[in-house]
């Protein structure tokens, strides 16, 4: 936490001095609306996965979100963005050979070598947010944290294939316990690149990507975190 602390402050800290010292010449008397909007976005999101015995591999794959945000104004060109989108991912995890201590999880129990997952969940990210003038409209520049949750993982193919808590799950020889499991939430760091039209309208670059570990494994070595680019439209009211 530390860590995401200190790289959030050096990511907003020096452009928040620059725009805070501009408004200041500009607009004396700041005015603080808070405004609020609706989100429609395509996105690619994955894993980027490595496991110490190289038995699994995680391709990203295509997704769609919809949901809306709220903007409080803290300078004439600074603002603190607030969203909560819906997010139904895709994705595709291969074992690299069939091993039976490790399982793609089904409800028999059985080994499945590759499965194709799908995820739904929501992203909850805070931005900061600077505001560039340029034609008709303006830039928005905005970097902050995000938080994702995880309601429902499954396959395709069969719904019972992938429980909410269970999306990946390896099991000890010998014990029979569990060796690990991917969490079903976590939480880093987003960019944010967009424009804004004069009647609201906008469209939006973003990227995430997690800096907390998913997966609880027994080697150090091992390691599992989420990343997503998303490409959409706003409506800000």
């Amino acid at each position: 936490m530390k860590k995401l602390l200190l790289l959030f402050s050096l990511l907003v800290l020096p452009p928040v001095a620059l725009l805070r010292a501009q408004d200041d010449e500009d607009d004396p008397d700041r005015y603080r609306p808070v405004r609020a909007g609706l989100l429609l976005q395509a996105s690619l999101a994955g894993e980027q996965m490595y496991i110490a015995e190289a038995v699994l591999s995680a391709y990203p794959g295509p997704g769609a979100e919809a949901g809306g945000f709220v903007d409080y104004q803290l300078a004439r060109r600074l603002l603190v963005e607030v969203q909560c989108i819906l997010a139904l991912q895709s994705g595709t995890y291969v074992a690299a050979q069939q091993d039976p201590g490790f399982l793609l999880w089904n409800r028999e129990g059985t080994f499945s070598r590759v499965a194709d997952m799908r995820l739904w969940g929501m992203d909850i990210p805070l931005y900061l947010i600077g505001l560039f003038p340029a034609g008709s409209g303006c830039f928005r520049l905005g970097a902050g944290l995000f938080t994702h949750l995880t309601f429902r993982a499954w396959s395709p193919g069969d719904r019972d294939f992938v429980t909410p808590y269970r999306r990946v799950y390896s099991v000890d020889d010998v014990t029979g316990k569990p060796r690990y499991l991917l969490s079903d939430s976590h939480a880093g760091v987003g960019l944010l690149l967009g424009y804004e039209f004069p009647s609201g309208l906008q469209v939006n670059l973003g990227g995430k990507y997690s800096i907390t570990d998913i997966i609880g494994y027994e080697s150090e070595r091992s390691y599992a975190r989420p990343y997503k680019l998303t490409l959409g439209i706003g409506y800000r009211f």
